[in-house]
């Protein structure tokens, strides 16, 4: 007898893919990332994650990397540097990154729908002090899958 409930997420996993697990190198303080290795018995391989946690980390990784620092694909990317830089009203900026991180996700072929992207800075609506550059990011999707899911990123400290 098959287990439809199994197929389904076999189906799942495949449709929503696989890739090189890219764990953060000091969570909270950095956002590099680096590949890991698994033992397999037979010695080392690259470590995977696949369905859901794939297109998270895809996602994760696109939203905190620049905007065409990519050589490889140009197009990858967040562009909410450059809201940072061009403005100077608080207002304009949150919305200008929250427009980047709808493109993002716009551009990832396993998001079928955006249903929210939250922005939480302490609901601060006036410049952050000198040196203060948290912003905290979730969003919620559904995935081709009809899965919906989110993907939270905490703040990142500078100079910690």
């Amino acid at each position: 007898m098959i287990d439809l409930e199994l197929e389904r997420d076999v189906l799942r996993k495949r449709a929503l893919g696989r890739a090189p697990l890219c764990e953060e190198i000091f969570p909270g303080v950095d956002l590099g990332r680096d590949l890991v290795l698994a033992d397999r018995g037979n010695g080392l391989d690259l470590a995977c994650v696949e369905g859901v946690d794939a297109l998270g980390q895809a996602l994760a990784m696109a939203l905190t990397t620049r905007l065409g620092d990519d050589v490889f694909n140009i197009r990858f990317g967040f562009d909410g540097l450059n809201a940072i830089a061009d403005e100077r009203n608080p207002i304009l900026v949150r919305e200008r990154i929250r427009v980047a991180i709808i493109q993002v996700l716009r551009k990832e072929p396993r998001v079928r729908r955006i249903v929210d992207v939250n922005l939480s800075d302490d609901g601060r609506l006036e410049p952050p002090q000198a040196g203060n550059r948290e912003l905290h990011v979730r969003v919620i999707f559904e995935t081709i899958t009809g899965d919906q899911t989110s993907l939270t990123l905490g703040k990142l400290s500078p100079n910690a």
